[in-house]
């Protein structure tokens, strides 16, 4: 951990890496909840054309039962993994970086009231960064809430 603090030059580095790693975390976050969302509809909705349009059992049954399942997989996944939760908490922690790095580079607030503005910057973020962590924790699914495979 010490060395990793170390190749942070600044806080102002310090808060630019940890803002652009929630952008990064949050785009990913879109991505897949977008993804997973669409295809869900978009596979949901095409079944019942292969049912009614299929000319024979593969068209008929086959094709619209896969697509069931690739439905159920996807919303299943957002159900789990809950990515647009994680879109929206990542997107939160890039902001209030975003904000706090405002606030000190225009000596706005408190950092135009201390004699240290970098290590409040320093501490706000590192603040933020374990907000997010703790809130990131609520999120993940706990094992004994996953269905067990041993009965």
């Amino acid at each position: 951990m010490e060395s990793t603090l170390k190749a942070f030059e600044n806080p102002k580095s310090f808060a630019y890496h940890k803002k652009i790693h929630f952008l990064t975390k949050a785009n990913r976050n879109k991505r897949e909840a977008l993804f997973c969302l669409w295809a869900s509809i978009v596979l949901s909705l095409s079944v019942p054309l292969f049912i009614t349009l299929g000319t024979n059992e593969m068209w008929s049954k086959i094709i619209p039962s896969i697509l069931t399942v690739l439905s159920a997989i996807m919303s299943s996944w957002l159900q789990l993994r809950k990515p647009q939760k994680l879109w929206s908490m990542y997107r939160d922690g890039q902001r209030l970086i975003e904000n706090e790095m405002v606030k000190h580079e225009f000596s706005i607030g408190e950092y135009n009231a201390v004699t240290n503005p970098d290590g409040l910057l320093a501490e706000r973020v590192a603040a933020i960064s374990l907000d997010v962590h703790k809130e990131w924790t609520s999120v993940v699914p706990a094992p004994e809430s996953l269905p067990s495979l041993e009965k």
